[in-house]
């Protein structure tokens, strides 16, 4: 049978892959469904050689395919995370109305019959069940059994564990040992202040989420695989082989990541949130893991839709799960029903669930990816509702008006420090100003802004930041401990247990001297920012020039530079209103974070600086249509400077 002769008018694109082409230009369909550049020309690319070019040009193809389908993947499970959440919405009202349906009920019990799945199932807080009276699988994983919304939880519990038994059963010997560079380095790299106490059962429920979440297993294997070749990337040309396989690991891993948060999707919409708080919990931790990837390799394209993602998947969890009294959110309920026996109560001293501890780290990450976000966008931290029944101290006063739940855990329920070095009212004040600045933008393109109201606004956030910084600038510890590598407190310098985390709560000295000094460094980036807000653009008035000065104070203050991974923000808002002169200081400090500076998004806060510096002229002339947003967005897409 003749065949048909393969023109010679396709796209190079096409010859150099041998695939046929269907011609159509100025973009073949070949070419279009791989989201690779197609190229028509009369005359023969350089590179088609027929010998070294030529093979090199297909290699890089053939990487460029490979990484575009990765890409595909994940614009398919984003897609499908929108149009899932979509289905799962439930307006407000509904919630109250079936909340008030059983207005005869004492508080105690309407709220226990608002948190329990089952609708005969009306449990009092702290009241002990067995496992048969409520509708959520214990311990279980969130790689579902099926599909169908009508599958029984126990039969997926069983199926759920069985699986999980054996998730890292069948691995390999370097999967195991990237297993452990992800627990040993890679986590204490990306979160050093996270070290929650041995009473705290530690950081056991990271290796319980590894065993039971493939796509949080498998986005920390590709975290390890890119830390590995961060570090080979300093050493000798005789690992360039092991480099290669990392890369093609890395690849692999993220590749699996997608295809599990897929999955998990699918049996998120297939079921609802309502009856599914743990797995719901693990999908939007898996979320929020795999914007920690893309952050910590600088792929910095799709952050946007992980965060709204994760954020509308705690939404709906909010919304289900943490509504007591009507219409007051109850961070209590959600940790309730996800401890060790589900409705009851975690005693305060003792050990979190991993279900319990997954919530709260991913909850204070959340919040604060949320904020730091709004500060690029334009928009109020979508979160910020938020803030106060987490973030805030409560009075006496205020925690009588608490639902019953809520009074028994130590308050507030996320302390900031404990998870990024950061303190509560840090966070919220930068909401507060990120609002702010919403506001002032809203409001002036309408027409009718108020600098009264403006003024008084920032004033009432200047003071609460002015005043914590006095605060924190008291002697705290010893007066003559000043700075950190020399950080000593006598009255626990002989307790081993405090050093070494090991004795309740308490952080070590140098830890606490640590988290204040961060804290300072963001708060005096804050009145920074909220003095651009207010005023505008004036990098050379003096309030500015002093305040950068200040920031540099501080940064000098630290006894080397890898704090910078935990400053980045304020190392950006700082760096991108210094003057000239201090230009290069920025530079030596990225500089001497040697290799390390691959990981994470301090590279990005450079360029930005380096576009600012390399405008200043025409964005001065142009002032009053610049400002902090604005540097954050100059590199063509929005920045998330964590």
């Amino acid at each position: 049978m003749a065949t048909k002769t393969r023109s010679s008018d396709g796209c190079w694109t096409c010859r150099l892959r041998r695939k046929k082409c269907d011609e159509v230009r100025p973009l073949c369909n070949a070419c279009g469904a791989l989201e690779i550049d197609c190229l028509y020309s009369d005359d023969k690319p350089d590179w088609m050689d027929g010998a070294e070019k030529q093979k090199e040009k297909a290699d890089q193809l053939k990487l460029e395919v490979k990484q575009r389908a990765s890409h595909r993947r994940e614009r398919r499970y984003l897609q499908g995370l929108e149009m899932g959440l979509e289905a799962l919405e439930v307006s407000h009202a509904d919630l109250q109305a079936d909340m008030q349906a059983d207005g005869s009920q004492s508080p105690d019990e309407r709220q226990a019959s608002h948190i329990s799945p089952g609708p005969s199932h009306a449990l009092p807080m702290g009241t002990e069940s067995s496992p048969s009276s409520f509708s959520r699988p214990q311990d279980s994983g969130s790689e579902f059994s099926g599909t169908q919304a009508d599958t029984g939880p126990s039969s997926s519990a069983d199926t759920t564990a069985r699986d999980d038994h054996h998730l890292m059963s069948d691995f390999e010997e370097f999967d195991l040992t990237m297993i452990m560079t992800y627990l040993d380095y890679v986590f204490p790299f990306l979160f050093p202040f996270y070290q929650p106490p041995l009473l705290d059962a530690g950081r056991g429920w990271l290796l319980s989420m590894l065993r039971r979440n493939k796509a949080i297993l498998h986005t920390a294997l590709s975290l390890a695989s890119y830390f590995f070749n961060v570090v080979l990337s300093h050493a000798t040309q005789s690992h360039q082989d092991c480099r290669a396989h990392n890369w093609d690991n890395l690849q692999r891993q993220q590749d699996l990541a997608v295809h599990a948060l897929q999955r998990e999707m699918n049996d998120i919409v297939a079921r609802g949130v309502k009856n599914y708080l743990s797995e719901t919990n693990q999908v939007m931790a898996s979320v929020i893991q795999l914007l920690t990837f893309e952050v910590a390799i600088a792929n910095t394209g799709n952050w946007i839709m992980h965060l709204d993602a994760a954020t509308e998947l705690y939404t709906e969890m909010v919304k289900h799960h943490g509504i007591a009294d009507g219409d007051k959110f109850c961070f209590a309920m959600m940790l309730t029903q996800l401890g060790h026996k589900p409705w009851e109560m975690t005693p305060m001293n003792h050990p979190w669930s991993s279900d319990q501890a997954s919530l709260r780290f991913f909850t204070a990450f959340l919040l604060f990816y949320d904020t730091l976000a709004s500060t690029a966008l334009d928009r109020p931290p979508r979160l910020k509702y938020l803030h106060k029944p987490l973030l805030a101290d409560i009075s006496e006063e205020e925690k009588r008006s608490l639902p019953a739940g809520e009074r028994e855990y130590a308050l507030p329920h996320i302390d900031m420090h404990h998870f990024l070095g950061l303190q509560n009212w840090v966070v919220m004040c930068l909401g507060e100003i990120a609002a702010l600045d919403a506001w002032k933008k809203e409001m002036k393109k309408n027409g009718s802004l108020s600098m009264t109201v403006l003024v008084a606004r920032a004033a009432a956030i200047e003071r609460c930041l002015r005043v914590r910084l006095l605060a924190l600038e008291a002697p705290q510890v010893q007066p003559e401990c000043n700075d950190l590598a020399n950080c000593s407190n006598p009255t626990h310098d002989h307790d081993p247990l405090i050093q070494f985390g090991l004795s309740g709560r308490l952080q070590s000295p140098l830890m606490l001297k640590a988290t204040a000094s961060i804290s300072r460094v963001w708060a005096q980036a804050a009145l920074t920012y909220l003095s651009v807000v207010v005023s505008g653009w004036q990098p050379a008035s003096p309030e500015t020039r002093h305040s950068v000065a200040l920031t540099m104070q501080l940064f000098s203050s630290f006894p080397d530079l890898t704090y910078l991974r935990a400053l980045v923000w304020p190392f950006t808002v700082t760096g991108c209103l210094a003057g000239p002169e201090l230009e290069q200081t920025f530079r030596d400090m990225v500089a001497a974070m040697g290799p390390l500076q691959l990981f994470g998004t301090i590279r990005e806060a450079l360029a930005i600086m380096e576009h600012v510096w390399a405008n200043r002229a025409q964005i001065d002339s142009n002032a009053d249509s610049w400002d902090l947003a604005a540097c954050f967005r100059c590199l063509g897409r929005p920045a998330l400077l964590v």
